[in-house]
């Protein structure tokens, strides 16, 4: 059963729209409040306990007022199956009446007062084994809440927060575990000078200190110990305990914060509604002006889109252009890299054309040059000094490969094996022919 003063709040969908259920037992009283989150709207009943156990008397399912009391507690919080609840206005309670007497057709009464309209009836339907009861709960409508109302909320909210703030209860809780601290590490430096003065007077004493000295000092130790730990375990409970504060008041503060958040939209919703209310009555006792439209801006004068596909394509392209011009310059290059004179009169006929003739050369890659206009001209520079230095290069090999043959022929063979450290070889090949 709800207690004295207990209050039970909820949000719950009634139809596609959501509602905030609040409920509560004051002086014996049942008190049902109902608003809905998006227009603000407020609907609220008091019941006395004579009249729901007559309500429930009516509905042939009677049930105590306590007992009630824990039914609509359980459907506002969802907690049972057995129990749900519904939000209705007149018309559709009658319909329900009409419906469950048997009656077919709209009610009659279509044009009834606006007070009967504006109500809402929370309808607790207790579900049984084969059968459903409804309790209906009349809830006359109390309209829009006040802003002076939530403004005096607001600022009430705002006092506590400050409060709370202001009492400094994470630093209190900082200091007593730093205290704990202190006093934790005082038992351990005593603990030590008694594990020390133990040593000594074990050492001074030697073999001849007595027996019951020496359970004396280990009783004190142990009682030391003993006492070391309680303290250890008392002011780990202790920061444990104040942790766990510190942490509930923290969360109440986020929960104040968000409340107030919450609060402050509310007012500056209604503050705008108010407003425009306002503005429209205003509009509504003066005359009407039309509100000239603006024309819509020509097509064409439209800015045209970024295209990224586009984009993309166009650097992929670029690229490859790019990829292409290096592969051709780079076989410009190894197509303008002479040939090295390698062994044997062939090849040194096929390189000396190449090397006395450099004006040909010159002239073909002036004809390259002026051909490749649209390369650009530092490339060309580098190709042509390339090329002159291959060219020297070569000139030099051969004039080296000449002095060297030159020599052999002065020098014979035996000289030419022994001038490159191959004397002992072309002995062995001449033993070699000389013999058998």
């Amino acid at each position: 059963a709800m207690e004295e003063g207990s209050e039970v709040i909820e949000d719950i969908i009634f139809r596609g729209v959501e509602f905030s259920v609040k409920i509560e037992v004051i002086k014996g009283v049942l008190v049902v409040e109902i608003s809905e989150l998006v227009t603000a709207d407020q609907w609220r009943g008091e019941f006395d306990p004579a009249y729901v156990e007559d309500l429930t008397r009516k509905t042939g399912n009677f049930k105590q007022f306590p007992i009630f009391c824990s039914m609509l507690e359980s459907a506002v919080r969802r907690t049972s199956d057995s129990v749900t609840l519904d939000l209705l206005t007149y018309a559709d309670l009658e319909l329900l009446r009409n419906r469950k007497a048997g009656v077919v057709g709209r009610p009659r009464g279509l044009h009834q007062a606006s007070a009967l309209t504006a109500k809402r009836y929370l309808i607790l339907i207790y579900t049984v084994e084969f059968d459903r009861i409804h309790y209906p709960l009349p809830l006359p409508y109390l309209g829009k809440p006040d802003p002076a109302v939530l403004q005096k909320e607001v600022r009430a909210l705002k006092a506590e927060l400050s409060a709370v703030a202001s009492h400094g209860v994470t630093k209190s809780a900082d200091a007593e575990i730093q205290r704990l601290r202190t006093e934790l590490a005082l038992v351990r430096e005593e603990k030590e000078a008694m594990a020390k003065v133990l040593e000594r007077l074990q050492f001074s004493a030697g073999g001849s200190t007595s027996d019951r000295e020496d359970r004396r000092i280990r009783d004190v130790v142990r009682t030391l110990e003993e006492q070391l730990v309680k303290e250890r375990t008392k002011s780990q409970r202790s920061a444990t305990k104040r942790c766990q504060e510190q942490r509930l008041l923290i969360e109440q503060l986020e929960e104040l914060r968000a409340s107030e958040l919450a609060l402050r939209v509310r007012v500056k919703s209604l503050t705008s509604e108010l407003a425009l209310l306002r503005r429209r009555r205003a509009g509504s006792s003066g005359p009407r002006r039309s509100i000239p439209r603006p024309s819509p801006s020509p097509t064409g004068s439209r800015v045209p889109r970024f295209d990224p596909t586009a984009y993309i394509q166009d650097r992929q392209r670029r690229q490859k252009e790019a990829e292409i011009k290096k592969q051709r310059k780079l076989r410009r290059d190894i197509a303008a890299s002479p040939v090295f004179p390698e062994r044997g009169r062939s090849r040194s006929r096929e390189a000396y054309p190449q090397a006395v003739r450099p004006s040909s050369r010159g002239r073909s890659l002036s004809v390259e040059r002026r051909g490749s206009r649209n390369s650009s001209d530092s490339s060309l520079v580098d190709v042509e000094e390339m090329t002159k230095t291959l060219l020297r290069a070569g000139e030099l090999c051969r004039c080296r490969s000449r002095v060297v043959r030159n020599r052999c022929k002065a020098a014979g063979p035996s000289g030419i094996h022994e001038r490159f450290g191959y004397g002992t070889l072309a002995a062995a090949q001449t033993a070699g022919r000389d013999g058998p």
